[in-house]
């Protein structure tokens, strides 16, 4: 059976640019209100001015960063389907470059936050988006070779 989509036209650079772009900003909804969520459970009437973060919120936050990046990269490869996944590669480096920024400037974290959380961070965050644009790419060959035979 012959794909019912239009072929996508390959001299436009305008698909893999929304594309980065929708990744980014589902990446950083997602880990803003999962990141928000976890802070004001963990918050629940302390004062803010003397807070030190439970030690449980930092794994929280870590499986929260991974899985917004799996959502952004997810989001990318879905947007730009057909194309390689060239573009969900300049979305980890994103996100692997800002998150690396704090350990190579060796910035103190925040009060109580472990000393490998940084790098966990920097590592989770591209790998999940990897790993979403992987994951969109097998579906949506799957669902071609189901619809071709």
């Amino acid at each position: 059976m012959k794909d019912p989509r239009p072929p996508l036209p390959t001299s436009t650079s305008m698909r893999p640019a929304l594309g980065l772009l929708a990744g980014l900003g589902v990446t950083v909804l997602v880990v803003f209100l999962g990141v928000t969520i976890t802070t004001l459970a963990a918050l629940r009437g302390v004062d803010p001015k003397s807070y030190v973060a439970p030690f449980w919120t930092y794994p929280a936050h870590l499986l929260i960063s991974f899985l917004g990046a799996a959502a952004g990269g997810l989001t990318t490869a879905r947007i730009t389907s057909g194309r390689t996944l060239f573009t969900t590669l300049v979305l980890a480096l994103i996100l692997l470059m800002s998150a690396l920024a704090p350990v190579l400037r060796h910035k103190a974290g925040a009060p109580g936050q472990p000393d490998w959380y940084s790098l966990s961070l920097a590592l989770a965050s591209p790998i999940g988006a990897m790993l979403g644009g992987i994951l969109e790419r097998r579906r949506s060959r799957m669902v071609t070779a189901t619809a071709s035979s």
